[in-house]
C-alpha cells in the first residue's frame, strides 16, 4: 500500500469494515459501534491518513467553529476562561466548541482528531502533557492554536496564563512567614508545565529559608479532586505526623484535602494550615474561607480569544501573555510559634 496516497477505500480494506463506516466515523455524522470506531480511528493513524486528506480539506473550508481543549470541564477555572472566549468570539461570528480531555494524552489526540475532522478553524488547549505534545500535526497544517493556562516551551505557540512559580514561592513564603517549618505540598500533574513550576516554587522558597522538605509530605494529587483525596485519606490512615501546614496547587486538590481533613476530624486552621493556587468555589459563604492565589479568568479568557482571533484573521501570531493574579488572605492559616 502506498501510505502516501491513502483513501478511505485503503482504511476500509485495512479494518475489514465498509467505506461508508469509515466515512461515518471520519464525519462523526451517524452513530458507529464504539469498538469499530476505535479500530477505524487507529488504522488512520496508522496509515498517515489523516494528514494527507482530512487535513488537506481542512484548510480549503470554513467552518466558523473554533475549540477549547481542557483538562478537567468540571473545574470552574476552566469553565469561566471558557466562557468569557466564548463571549468574545461570539460577538466575532465565531462559534465555541467545549471538549474535556480529563488529563488524558490519548482522548486529548482523539478530540484533536475529531475535530480536525470537523474542519475547526482554530484551537485553544491546555494540553494534558507539556513534555509528549500532539500538537505538531495541528501547527505543520496552520492551524492556529493559543496555549491557555500550560505552556509548551518547545514549541512556537502563544500563551496565555499565570506565572505559577512564582506566585506557588509567594504562598509558601505566607505560610514560612506565619512560623511554619514543616511544610507539604499537594502537587499536580508533573508532566505539565503548571505542575512542575509550582512544585519548583515550593521547594524555592523552603531552600531560601533554610528549611528541609520532607519526602512523606509530598503528595501527588495530579490536579484531581478524587486523587488528592484518596492520597491524603490513605496517609492519614497510616500516619499522624501532619505537617503543620500544605500547599493545595489547585483548587480541585485542595477540595479533595479539606474532604479527607474533615473526615478525620483534623481542624483547619488549629491542627493544620492550608493555602491554595486557585480559589474555592463559593467560599464566602463557609466559616473557613481559604487563603490563596485567586486567577483572573475573565481577563485571561479575553485575551486568549485575542490572540486566536489575531492568528484567525490575518494569521499574526502575538506574544505570550503572563497574567498577574490576586492574592485572597483567609482564615485558614494560624500563627505557628
Amino acid at each position: 500500500m502506498d501510505l502516501k496516497n491513502v483513501t478511505m477505500k485503503d482504511i476500509a480494506k485495512y479494518t475489514g469494515v465498509s467505506t461508508a463506516t469509515v466515512s461515518r466515523v471520519l464525519n462523526d455524522n451517524y452513530p458507529v459501534n464504539i469498538e469499530t470506531k476505535k479500530k477505524v480511528l487507529k488504522a488512520i493513524e496508522e496509515l498517515n491518513y489523516e494528514p494527507n486528506l482530512v487535513a488537506k480539506n481542512l484548510r480549503s473550508r470554513k467552518s466558523n467553529l473554533v475549540a477549547i481543549i481542557v483538562a478537567d470541564i468540571k473545574n470552574p477555572y476552566y469553565v469561566s476562561i471558557a466562557k468569557e472566549i466564548d463571549d468574545y468570539l461570539f460577538e466575532e461570528g465565531y462559534s465555541l466548541i467545549t471538549c474535556s480531555t480529563d488529563e488524558s494524552i490519548e482522548k486529548e489526540a482523539d478530540i484533536i482528531r475529531l475535530l480536525l475532522s470537523k474542519h475547526i478553524d482554530g484551537i485553544v488547549i491546555a494540553p494534558s502533557d507539556s513534555e509528549n505534545s500532539k500538537l505538531t500535526g495541528l501547527i505543520e497544517q496552520h492551524v492556529p492554536i493559543v496555549l491557555v493556562d500550560r505552556k509548551i516551551n518547545v514549541l512556537p505557540i502563544p500563551f496565555v496564563g499565570t506565572n505559577n512559580f512564582k506566585e506557588a514561592y509567594n504562598l509558601t513564603e505566607y505560610l514560612i512567614k506565619k512560623g511554619h517549618e514543616k511544610v507539604g505540598v499537594m502537587t499536580g500533574k508533573l508532566n505539565t508545565s503548571t505542575g512542575k513550576e509550582r512544585l519548583e516554587g515550593f521547594k524555592m522558597a523552603m531552600g531560601n529559608y533554610g528549611l528541609p522538605i520532607d519526602e512523606k509530605w509530598i503528595f501527588y494529587g495530579d490536579f484531581d479532586e478524587k486523587q488528592a483525596y484518596e492520597v491524603l485519606s490513605l496517609f492519614l490512615k497510616n500516619n499522624k505526623d501532619l505537617p503543620t501546614a500544605l500547599l493545595s496547587c489547585n483548587n480541585l486538590m485542595t477540595k479533595g484535602t479539606i474532604i479527607a481533613l474533615n473526615e478525620e476530624n483534623i481542624k483547619i486552621p488549629e491542627d493544620i494550615s492550608i493555602v491554595s493556587f486557585g480559589a474555592m468555589e463559593n467560599q464566602e459563604f463557609f466559616k473557613t474561607r481559604i487563603t490563596c492565589i485567586e486567577q483572573d479568568t475573565s481577563y485571561m479568557g479575553k485575551k486568549v480569544a485575542e490572540l486566536l482571533l489575531a492568528q484567525l484573521k490575518n494569521g499574526q501570531k502575538l506574544k505570550s501573555i503572563i497574567v498577574e493574579s490576586t492574592f485572597i488572605e483567609g482564615n485558614s492559616v494560624r500563627e505557628w510559634n
